[in-house]
């Protein structure tokens, strides 16, 4: 095996394995499987045409489900084969995380006396970018009365697409969302978190242009009397899904429905059918956040041991 960091120019072949494989499932997404690395010691290695992909949990070491880089599943049993054997040379068992239902059933035929475990927190909640863009119908009513609410007492506010001109409107958001939220993540132990998730979104900002060319990497900004108060992120993950990575939006226009106004107008401009919006890490506000934009699915995954 050849493990070893993720370097920016891979990220065109897991941009591309991504796209023939149609991934729906955000952990494969080439913009993710970069930003995390830190945070997860993960590791990668290209073998035979296929992607494989370690990193450590709990002191562990686990996997990702291979993926061929062609979208070619033939030889998926091998690939298999040689993680277990992997595993065993560690003196380690096999795990893998984030597994998707379909290949929940793929290891359940190759390893029949297997142990799942539901992980719901990490289920990634998929929308049709149509819905988002238009919020018509009934049980929309209160989403679309709070962006109005918002319209009329911002009535001069401005949407523009993220782009090189405007990467320091979006810094300057983060770092004004950051001092707003860094007092209470003190209080409660997860100041590192925030203290992480900034300097990878300063990485994507200050990456843009490569991300842009390499992944489809795109964004907005909402503007109040020409001041930057919120922004978004977002990266092609395959032919038929935008993964939206960050979406920031500072007091008190976030009270005032500013996330809900960034998040549809932001939808207007996705060219695919669906808009994952990742998980809800098992936050119930979260949870509660993203269930009221009903979702078409929350795409269910698993932790897989033996």
């Amino acid at each position: 095996m050849n493990w070893h960091t993720l370097s920016l120019p891979e990220l065109e072949i897991l941009q591309k394995s991504a796209v023939n494989n149609g991934f729906f499932a955000n952990n494969y997404g080439a913009v993710n499987s970069f930003l995390y690395e830190e945070k997860f010691h993960s590791q990668i290695d290209f073998k035979d045409g296929w992607v494989l992909e370690r990193y450590e949990s709990a002191g562990k070491y686990c996997f990702s489900f291979p993926h061929n880089i062609e979208g070619d599943s033939s030889k998926l049993s091998d690939m298999i084969a040689v993680l277990s054997d992997e595993a065993k040379s560690l003196n380690s068992p096999l795990i893998f995380h984030n597994v998707t239902l379909e290949e929940k059933e793929i290891l359940c035929g190759i390893f029949p006396d297997v142990k799942f475990t539901p992980t719901p927190e990490s289920g990634d909640y998929i929308y049709l970018t149509e819905k988002l863009a238009n919020l018509t119908g009934k049980k929309y009513s209160r989403k679309r009365n709070h962006i109005h609410q918002f319209e009329s007492k911002y009535p001069d506010f401005s949407f523009e697409p993220l782009t090189l001109q405007n990467l320091d409107a979006a810094k300057e958001v983060e770092e004004k969302w950051f001092a707003e939220n860094s007092e209470f993540a003190s209080e409660n132990g997860t100041l590192s978190d925030l203290e992480f998730e900034k300097k990878i979104i300063f990485s994507v900002l200050e990456n843009f242009d490569f991300f842009s060319k390499t992944c489809g990497a795109s964004g907005g900004l909402l503007f109040i009397e020409g001041q930057p108060v919120a922004f978004c992120f977002a990266s092609l993950l395959s032919q038929k899904i935008t993964d939206i990575h960050f979406e920031k939006c500072i007091s008190p226009y976030a009270r005032d429905g500013g996330y809900a106004v960034i998040n549809k107008e932001f939808a207007k401009t996705v060219q695919t059918e669906f808009i994952n919006r990742e998980e809800d890490l098992g936050i119930e506000g979260l949870r509660k956040a993203k269930l009221s934009y009903y979702p078409e699915m929350v795409l269910e995954k698993f932790c897989f041991g033996i």
